[in-house]
């Protein structure tokens, strides 16, 4: 490396790859180093991965795996491949360095955290290329064969499953288990779950309320027991409980991270007695529902505030949240939509699925990259 201060960003994922592109148009080549660390060789576009774990149709995977060649801009930054372990650094207005799982350690004059999530199930998702493959085809397989799948968790991930799996077959029997009164969680309102409750049961997807399963695994009589002591019949059980912060490499002062695990940052996106280190995405304690969507606001937050603190300024930029959206598909041409402005219209299949179901919002994602298409 040369003596250049290093601008740092560990994740590539929704957030941190926006990051990346706009430093990139950003930063002076020859002043500062743009490196981005990232445990995967490529962008993973986790909206396609539910259809093509339960399907080869359109080989997604060709598109949904995303070099990161195009992401900078005009050649300016570095990827290194790798695992980020541990984090040193001193509070206040002072840089520090990343220890990588290989013994390397990047210095930082400033530092972007935007880690993501590990999820459970299809898409824990490997790093290793081959691996990826072998467990995508896994899935597929299993998917295939089953005849009574459960998934366990009523959010979008188990309703997507439950469209495509439908869309596989008219014949498998499909059961979601929520441990809640209506499906969704309360960032939406009661008359859009409704809406969405009557659509997926309209396709023949049994819906079981109130209810969890806390043993995952199958019993030798195929069966599963709930949390109220109901046995279901099941030859596979899905865990679409959504996604857990991938902070555990965050080694900062007791408090940085929240119960929950995720990183305190205030309105700037500074983390809490680091004022050199930015969070955005997943992995940030902010009362709003995780989703890559809104992460284009955290990345022009974060990039704003970085040039500040470059330039030995005060950063004034602040995230303000966002509406909430949720577009989930049913299926390849339908789905439910819900857009949180003025009255919080929702839309149905023929815009849901223009908006998302068809192409699933794989065209924006690429061109977003540095892609054409």
């Amino acid at each position: 490396m040369s003596q250049k201060p290093n601008v740092v960003i560990v994740g590539g994922g929704g957030c941190g790859a926006q990051v990346a592109r706009m430093l990139s148009k950003s930063l002076k080549q020859e002043e500062y180093n743009l490196i981005l660390i990232t445990a995967r060789p490529y962008y993973t576009h986790l909206p396609a991965w539910i259809r093509m774990s339960v399907t080869e149709e359109g080989h997604l995977e060709d598109r949904a795996h995303i070099t990161y060649n195009y992401l900078f801009k005009n050649g300016n930054g570095q990827l290194v491949i790798g695992k980020v372990v541990s984090i040193t650094a001193e509070e206040g207005d002072k840089g520090g360095s990343v220890t990588l799982e290989s013994g390397e350690q990047i210095e930082y004059s400033v530092l972007v955290l935007t880690p993501g999530s590990i999820f459970e199930g299809p898409i824990n998702i490997p790093d290793n290329k081959k691996e990826m493959m072998e467990h995508l085809r896994s899935w597929r397989q299993k998917f295939a064969d089953a005849n009574d799948i459960v998934l366990v968790g009523g959010g979008a991930v188990a309703l997507e499953y439950a469209g495509e799996l439908r869309d596989m077959s008219s014949t498998k029997r499909i059961t979601i288990i929520h441990n809640q009164d209506m499906l969704l969680n309360d960032a939406y309102p009661k008359y859009f779950r409704k809406d969405v409750y009557r659509d997926i049961r309209k396709r023949d997807v049994e819906v079981i309320l109130n209810d969890s399963v806390d043993n995952l695994e199958i019993s030798e009589a195929g069966t599963i027991q709930t949390r109220n002591g109901r046995k279901l019949i099941a030859d596979l059980v899905v865990p679409c409980r959504g996604g857990k912060p991938n902070t555990g490499f965050v080694t900062l002062v007791p408090g940085t991270l929240s119960d929950t695990n995720r990183i305190r940052v205030a309105a700037t996106l500074q983390v809490m007695k680091y004022p050199r280190i930015l969070a955005g995405g997943d992995a940030i304690e902010w009362d709003e529902q995780k989703q890559v969507a809104k992460y284009n606001d955290h990345a022009s937050v974060i990039v704003s505030n970085v040039i500040d603190i470059l330039k030995g300024k005060q950063p004034n930029g602040l995230y303000k949240g966002c509406y909430e959206m949720i577009a989930i598909s049913n299926g390849k041409s339908a789905g439910s939509t819900y857009w949180q402005i003025f009255w919080g219209p929702t839309f149905g299949d023929f815009v849901s699925a223009a908006m998302k179901s068809k192409d699933l919002f794989l065209t924006w994602t690429r061109k977003s990259l540095g892609l054409s298409s």
